[in-house]
């Protein structure tokens, strides 16, 4: 064997004995701390790329937040961005109708549609309200918004702007909270209370608005006809119901009433199921002494007059006024009746009496 065949293999028997006792060749620590560099480094490279995402994730976080707050206030009293830009969009056209059509030269409804505008209001309904209370003339000043949501319903505007004064209530009481923030200052009452047909008259009648007020607003989305119904407390000289127009412009239906009647139980269903017709609202107003006069251009809220109020505006039947006349609710009507969904037909024997809710002893005379 020769020398250097020898030493190969003295360096072979070496280096297997240093491995049998747990130790290693000078190469092989050289290359085992190569690879542990290596490692070293793309695990700086990790943990840096970590700390950057995460920066970077709570750099995002703060324009969020800050984006938020701009959004609040561009848009306060709409939706953000694109709710304030509509605002603007829709008082640019109120300004346009103003300066080219002679309004008080108009038929009603036309005066008074013509002058609709948005401050507070869902829609348009600031500037309907008040161009139909400039043809009805106003009393004491005084509403009861039920269901006033954050912006006080369709009174806000009355509130803050013509001095009025009166009861906002939402059924949520973070929401009264914000209108007492808002509107507070103005002298309304704002309340977080769950409205039904047992305590409605009781919370007019305690926050002192019983007997004659201008203006009752009711948007609840859900026992809306029952509590119309049942509320007497109070005889406003007009009324503004929400009602659901996917039920169509012929039926006269509303949802069986339910103290606990929440819209967001049946959106698996439908998320129209809510409310009461324009026809059940037009006919219970006729019961109550009240004519429907119109209907605001987006479809969602009616207008009412007591009888003895504007003489000489004429009453119209909800088929007329309807957003969508031609409208077939049959599809609608027959997804609520394979769900057996309770949709009260007020064209039934005995409606809506049969299906209205029982009065207490202690209320029954």
């Amino acid at each position: 064997m020769t020398s250097g065949g020898f030493l190969g293999v003295l360096g072979s028997a070496r280096a297997g004995l240093l491995r049998l006792l747990g130790l290693a060749s000078r190469r092989d620590i050289l290359a085992t701390q190569q690879r542990l560099d290596a490692l070293l480094r793309e695990h700086r490279r990790a943990t840096d790329t970590a700390k950057t995402l995460k920066t970077l994730a709570r750099d995002v976080t703060d324009v969020a937040g800050r984006l938020e707050q701009v959004q609040i206030q561009l848009g306060s009293q709409t939706r953000g961005i694109d709710g304030r830009l509509r605002h603007v969009e829709r008082n640019v056209q109120s300004l346009v109708r103003h300066e080219y059509l002679d309004q008080a030269a108009l038929p009603f409804p036309h005066n008074v549609l013509s002058q609709r505008f948005h401050e507070w209001s869902q829609n348009e309904e600031d500037g309907i309200t008040l161009a139909l209370i400039r043809l009805v003339g106003e009393t004491n000043r005084r509403f009861v918004e039920i269901g006033a949501g954050t912006n006080g319903g369709n009174s806000g505007f009355l509130a803050t702007s013509c001095g009025w004064t009166g009861l906002m209530v939402d059924g949520s009481p973070a929401r009264a909270k914000k209108l007492v923030r808002r509107f507070g200052q103005f002298g309304v009452r704002a309340l977080g209370s769950w409205i039904t047909v047992e305590n409605v008259n009781q919370l007019v009648t305690e926050s002192g608005l019983s007997g004659e007020i201008d203006l009752l607003s009711l948007d609840i989305d859900g026992n809306d006809f029952w509590v119309w119904r049942q509320l007497d407390a109070c005889s406003p000289r007009i009324v503004i119901l929400e009602f659901n127009p996917a039920f169509g412009p012929e039926r006269a239906v509303t949802v069986q009433y339910d103290e606990a009647f929440d819209r967001a139980n049946f959106k698996a269903v439908t998320p129209m199921f809510y409310g009461a017709s324009l026809t059940a609202f037009e006919r219970l107003g006729r019961e109550k002494g009240y004519r429907l006069v119109l209907v605001e251009p987006r479809g969602i809220n009616a207008y009412f007059l007591r009888d003895d109020v504007g003489a000489g505006i004429p009453a119209v039947s909800a088929a007329r006024v309807h957003p969508d006349p031609s409208m077939d609710a049959q599809p609608l009507f027959a997804r609520i009746a394979d769900a057996q969904l309770p949709l009260v037909d007020l064209d039934s024997p005995g409606e809506p009496e049969a299906s209205a809710p029982k009065r207490s002893r202690e209320d029954q005379p």
